[in-house]
């Protein structure tokens, strides 16, 4: 169910053919999701994992989750419901699940005969109930080709220990229920699990590591820096298994109409396509990063590096944090370093030599191109400070 096929052409991914990202958007958007904490400090995996153990029937279950079969049902349904509403606002589930999305109820009512319903050999024999028949355990509900079931609402475990095992149907079909709940926590076990990682892997290795110098890694800087955290740090990469169901290549209309040849992979849980994904977009410069004014992650993409994202300010909506963060850093530049100090007088001294007409566009601009040139020169250490101070303010 929360499966799907990604499609991969340089920076764009296109999930089930239809949807396009960038490269590492899917990312971003988790690593600036705020459900971390209520997610970790409730545990959600060890309660998935606690109804996926005690919602298993069997023969010899204990007496007290038999007792509490249906009291558990409902509460492993409020705990998978508060994380269907978190996937439906994040990607790609928020475009590719609608609402198809199976609940614990749904499985439950494809094996009635485990379950209670208040109905005996007759109703069933002579059809002695339709969509009115209602009682304690649910109502009566008819199916697309007209037959008549119950649909459940309180599953009460029939007894265990009358289960015939030596059926071989009811066997097959016991054997079946279990790994239906199975799967279905394991569903929400892998993405939980892929939830945390991003922010318990991606998001320290980003900050701590791939973006430490404030400018794109080189290649082997990135093997070091991988490297380095996957020694260093206890949640790292290596215990991320990218796993794919399936890989190949096909066809599909990019942005411009045109037939791009995409790898079309199977990812079956959310952990996969990120870990793909992730890797694909450093090779693309296309790498998720922590603006240095909102706190909030956004995407860098391609040539350039920056350190503060594009996102309007909310008292200032003409402006950008881009803008303010360039500013600011700027500012903080001419304070701590002489040499941005030195530029910066004298850009306001010629600036105000150009605004009095002592100087002409031509002039005033040779002049911006000279000063930046011998200001990056003193900064890489080619000249002498004394020099570049003495020439700039010419």
């Amino acid at each position: 169910m929360f499966g799907f096929k990604a499609y991969f052409w340089g920076n764009d991914v296109y999930i089930n053919e239809k949807y396009r990202y960038d490269s590492c958007e899917i990312l971003t958007a988790y690593l600036n999701d705020k459900h971390y904490d209520s997610l970790s400090q409730q545990d959600y995996i060890y309660q998935l994992k606690y109804f996926k153990r005690h919602l298993t029937v069997s023969q010899d279950m204990d007496y007290q989750d038999y007792k509490n079969y249906n009291s558990t049902v409902y509460k492993a349904m409020s705990l998978t419901e508060s994380l269907n509403k978190i996937m439906k606002k994040l990607p790609p589930y928020n475009k590719i699940l609608g609402n198809q999305i199976v609940k614990l109820d749904d499985i439950l009512n494809s094996y009635g005969y485990f379950f209670e319903d208040g109905l005996d050999y007759e109703d069933y024999a002579y059809g002695q109930f339709d969509e009115d028949t209602v009682n304690e355990y649910g109502v009566g509900e008819k199916d697309e080709a007209g037959n008549y079931s119950m649909r459940l609402y309180n599953f009460q475990l029939c007894p265990p220990e009358h289960i015939d095992m030596e059926d071989d149907d009811i066997r097959h079909s016991l054997h079946e229920l279990n790994q239906t709940i199975s799967g279905f926590f394991d569903m929400y076990i892998k993405f939980v699990t892929a939830y945390f990682q991003v922010h318990e892997i991606y998001k320290p290795f980003l900050i701590e590591y791939f973006h430490q110098k404030e400018v794109f890694p080189t290649g082997n800087e990135v093997a070091e820096y991988f490297e380095d955290f996957n020694t260093s740090k206890a949640k790292n990469f290596i215990k991320i298994k990218c796993k794919m169901e399936s890989f190949g290549y096909k066809a599909l209309k990019g942005k411009g109409g045109d037939l791009i040849l995409c790898e079309e992979i199977g990812f079956n849980d959310l952990s996969s396509f990120l870990y793909y994904d992730f890797f694909n977009g450093i090779k693309q410069n296309y790498v998720p990063n922590l603006c240095k004014n909102c706190g909030k992650f956004f995407l860098i993409k391609g040539s350039w590096y920056y350190t503060y994202c594009d996102r309007k300010l909310k008292n200032e909506p003409n402006k950008t944090c881009r803008d303010v963060g360039s500013k600011r850093r700027y500012d903080d530049r001419c304070k701590t370093n002489p040499i941005w100090q030195t530029y910066n007088r004298a850009y306001k001294a010629h600036y105000a030599r150009y605004m009095k007409k002592k100087m002409t566009v031509a002039e005033f601009e040779k002049w911006s191109k000279f000063a930046s040139e011998i200001r990056d020169r003193a900064l890489a250490g080619e000249i002498l400070y004394e020099q570049y101070y003495a020439d700039i303010r010419r």
